[in-house]
């Protein structure tokens, strides 16, 4: 089993090093471009794979596992940024984005990747990290910011759109406790003015009820902007009482002001 750079060919072992210090992560495009036949790239990106040198991310996009993942070829790259090339588009979105803002002292156990993209596989596992690719409608998808982590950059969510995602689909969002957490931390952070811009433009009347419930709720030293467009938000609710945690018991108290079923204790 093939351990280290000397077993590799010269030519392997020049396309290795190339690809590791200019992208790291590629398309079968930019194979073929160093083994100019299509047939030989898919021969040395499978030979390559199977010796432990490439990780397939996608079809047609591979990454290469470096020198310093040592002899068992343990490695992993940051989670974030290979999340970025799972889809296209593609934002790092949900649990995984409450924790980029530092929301929460939990570690999400799932990377979620939002895109508009349709995937045959929702789900998988690259090097014992778990991603999740969720596809949402194209009204859905806005509001991504541009991040680096070292010499990489990535997509996630911005603090806005993240809470209201996760206002959307709760359980993505780890946890109803965990977007309470959310919503407690980033009241001193976020842009009211940007969340109402936002609230409008997205295709879920719950999202205003559940964020407005809440900031009422259990944040503290609200500024009179965030007051007065709560206030605003609550005279232009949806029809229907929604629940404020979907995935439990539809059974509670009904708060009148926000149309919401407080169906879990806070």
């Amino acid at each position: 089993m093939l351990k280290n750079i000397t077993e590799l060919g010269p030519r392997e072992a020049d396309f290795i090093s190339i690809f590791a210090s200019r992208q790291k992560i590629f398309t079968i495009k930019d194979a073929t471009g160093f083994w100019k036949s299509p047939a030989l790239t898919r021969k040395k990106m499978s030979r390559l794979q199977k010796k432990g040198w490439l990780e397939r991310l996608e079809r047609g996009i591979y990454m290469v596992i470096p020198l310093e993942a040592g002899p068992e070829r343990q490695w992993s790259e940051n989670s974030l940024y290979l999340a970025s090339h799972l889809a296209n588009p593609a934002s790092v979105a949900y649990w995984s984005a409450i924790r980029f803002w530092n929301w929460t002292e939990q570690l999400p156990q799932i990377v979620y990747v939002q895109t508009t993209q349709r995937k045959n596989t929702t789900r998988k596992t690259i090097m014992g990290v778990q991603y999740e690719i969720v596809t949402v409608p194209k009204l859905k998808y806005f509001g991504s910011t541009k991040q680096w982590q070292g010499e990489h950059f990535f997509w996630v969510t911005d603090k806005e759109k993240t809470l209201i995602d996760c206002a959307d689909v709760v359980k993505r969002s780890g946890s109803i406790e965990e977007l309470i957490k959310a919503v407690k931390n980033s009241a001193s952070e976020i842009d009211f003015q940007k969340l109402d811009r936002y609230t409008s433009q997205f295709p879920n009347g719950a999202v205003k009820k559940r964020l407005g419930f809440l900031f009422e709720t259990v944040a503290t030293g609200l500024s009179r902007d965030a007051i007065g467009i709560l206030s605003e938000w609550s005279t232009h609710l949806s029809q229907g009482v929604a629940p404020l945690d979907p995935g439990a018991q539809k059974s509670g108290k009904i708060n009148t002001r926000w149309k919401i079923l407080r169906n879990v204790e806070l």
